[in-house]
């Protein structure tokens, strides 16, 4: 065995709740999703931007994956990295607080932002981050739904949304905002730049970054609210289940007031129509009334992730 499997073997428990589909906790399909994760430590490096960083503390190696993003950086005007792994052998909690605060002052220069999504499972690693100086911005829940031929509910008149529709719904995505968001909870980023950001997300994906996006096409009521969702087809042949998953919402609570739910029941029947067998979504812990929604519709807990921070 090489030493890169005898790494990964060591943290196999902690790596397999980094897939975004650990929802799913079928023996086979389990096996699959930590093969995936293991697949995608493999080939980390051969993409542009991604650089594994080996950090030695007593003779102990820790290695971080990290990719730099240049749309971030050129859209927030910062340096911006994500953090997608730290791989190691030894459990020792002193070596591993060491390491990464040899990581973070090594590694980073003046200003340069980094974030990490890193599953609740992997706690020492978040407590070492802590020490390190990662501050936790935003705890992300997944909610997931599977028994999809069983969905049974009130429709609701909507269509499919496009460039056409793009004025109306980039300011209602600035307009709604959310404070609890990785964007707005985190104290780096201004406000106002952060509302822009959300504005261009669902101009993108209306431009194909999203597979689809739904707004209302009820009589006498404005389209000012919207849903996106990624079909994620390119996965299906991977696993034994196909999965789908809805990403952004905005709803105007003066003028689309419960269009919310409604969006929510027209898009699970449109994802099933597609041939999705589960489907999922995040948002912050912070966001009851949306957590209440999913529940009454037969989404269920599957997951939660911590996003952290940092500057240097």
């Amino acid at each position: 065995m090489g030493k890169l499997d005898q790494v990964l073997a060591a943290r196999r428990n902690e790596l397999f709740f980094y897939s975004p589909y650990s929802f799913i906790r079928s023996f086979d399909v389990t096996q699959q999703l930590r093969g995936c994760v293991f697949d995608e430590i493999h080939k980390f490096g051969t993409q542009a931007g991604q650089k594994v960083v080996s950090i030695n503390v007593d003779a102990v190696c820790y290695d971080f994956y990290i990719a730099y993003l240049p749309w971030d950086t050129s859209f927030f005007g910062i340096n911006t990295y994500k953090l997608q792994f730290v791989l190691y052998i030894s459990n020792d909690f002193d070596k591993l607080c060491r390491a990464v605060q040899k990581f973070t002052n090594d590694f980073f220069k003046k200003g340069d932002y980094c974030f990490i999504e890193i599953p609740s499972e992997d706690f020492l690693l978040i407590q070492a981050l802590n020490l390190a100086g990662f501050r936790t911005v935003e705890t992300r829940l997944t909610y997931f739904r599977g028994n999809l031929e069983r969905f049974d509910h009130e429709r609701y008149a909507v269509r499919i949304a496009t460039e056409k529709d793009s004025d109306n719904l980039m300011r209602v995505a600035s307009q709604m905002r959310n404070k609890f968001d990785r964007f707005h909870a985190d104290v780096v980023f201004d406000q106002e730049l952060a509302d822009r950001f959300l504005s261009e997300y669902i101009r993108q994906s209306l431009k194909g970054f999203a597979d689809v996006v739904l707004t209302p096409a009820e009589p006498g009521v404005p389209p000012d609210s919207f849903l996106t969702a990624k079909y994620l087809k390119d996965t299906w042949d991977r696993f034994d289940v196909n999965i789908s998953k809805m990403v952004l919402s905005a709803v105007s609570s003066e003028t689309n007031k419960g269009w919310y739910k409604k969006l929510i029941v027209e898009m699970t029947y449109h994802l099933r129509e597609q041939g999705a067998q589960y489907i999922f979504m995040n948002t912050q812990s912070t966001n009851r009334a949306v957590l209440h929604t999913w529940q009454s519709l037969g989404y269920n807990l599957g997951a939660v992730t911590h996003i952290l921070s940092y500057t240097a």
